[in-house]
């Protein structure tokens, strides 16, 4: 499964891939994440979050400034991998995350049917909350 979500933030290039790759600030803006680990080696990224509810998610993730992240995760049942790229506009830069999503197993099925539209709502949420947190800074 596919899904793309896109927002317009009101304020620089660099401003926004700059916040974006804050990783230590990613609970001040993020609905989901409680807390995170920063591990850096060059322009790799190991980026560990911890839920609300404590279930913690390691990802990959690898920069390419200014332009692009790109990272990798798994869960119980799902394998995933994300593109986010930064757009500069007149009036802002455009934020758009693109993430595939390929499900393992019988439970994946069943959260493949359930799911797509959580997921997309969830990631236009993530992102207009990033936005918030960028325009306030």
């Amino acid at each position: 499964m596919r899904y793309e979500a896109s927002v317009v933030v009101k304020a620089a290039h660099e401003k926004v891939y700059s916040a974006y790759t804050d990783f230590g600030a990613v609970p001040k803006w993020s609905k989901q994440a409680k807390g995170v680990e920063v591990s850096t080696a060059g322009d790799l990224v190991r980026l560990q979050t911890t839920k609300g509810n404590g279930q913690k998610i390691t990802r990959e993730m690898k920069l390419f400034p200014p332009d692009r992240v790109e990272a990798e995760w798994e869960t119980r049942f799902t394998k995933m991998s994300s593109v986010v790229k930064f757009e500069g506009l007149s009036d802002g830069t455009r934020v758009t995350a693109t993430l595939d999503i390929v499900f393992k197993g019988l439970w994946g099925w069943v959260l493949k049917t359930q799911g797509k539209a959580e997921a997309e709502a969830s990631a236009i949420q993530e992102l207009s909350s990033f936005a918030r947190y960028v325009e306030a800074l």
